[in-house]
């Protein structure tokens, strides 16, 4: 094993994912790559949410889009960084990726160009019904890459 990749977004982002990604790197001697996708899909739900709740009146601005996009990047440039400094005490080597868009997209992208080994991922507690209407990214990437995926469950 070579290559190890973390997928991370805002919802998808729980400690035991990059734990254990960091640890069976460290036991292979593999490269761990850390892949935050800032999905726009999910700045403009909340965008929409506020609106439709009322807590927004009318057509929001650009600019409270914008800003969401900002804060996502910040909190991700973060977090990607806390990982990198956990992995760097274990003696793995590790780098960061971050993109933006439609996260399965932008991951399906890193794959094709980084063809790990192994990729972790964390999965959100939701109901069958749930995974059935909106699809679930961990059923998708199984069912598309050639390489093992890691599902770590989140509370």
């Amino acid at each position: 094993m070579k290559k190890i990749l973390l997928i991370l977004s805002f919802l998808r982002n729980t400690p035991e994912s990059a734990s254990e990604a960091i640890n069976i790197a460290k036991q292979n001697r593999a490269e761990l790559v850390v892949l935050f996708v800032l999905d726009i899909e999910f700045a403009e739900n909340i965008v929409n949410k506020l609106t439709d709740e009322g807590w927004i009146g009318g057509k929001p601005s650009e600019q409270l889009y914008m800003s969401l996009l900002r804060e996502y990047k910040l909190q991700s440039e973060a977090r990607t960084s806390e990982i990198e400094e956990q992995a760097k005490k274990e003696d793995v080597k590790v780098r960061s990726i971050i993109k933006s868009g439609a996260i399965l997209e932008q991951t399906l992208k890193i794959v094709t160009l980084e063809n790990p080994d192994l990729i972790f991922i964390s999965r959100r507690k939701r109901s069958s019904l749930s995974r059935l209407i909106f699809g679930s990214l961990a059923n998708a990437l199984q069912k598309r890459v050639r390489c093992e995926v890691r599902i770590i469950d989140s509370e």
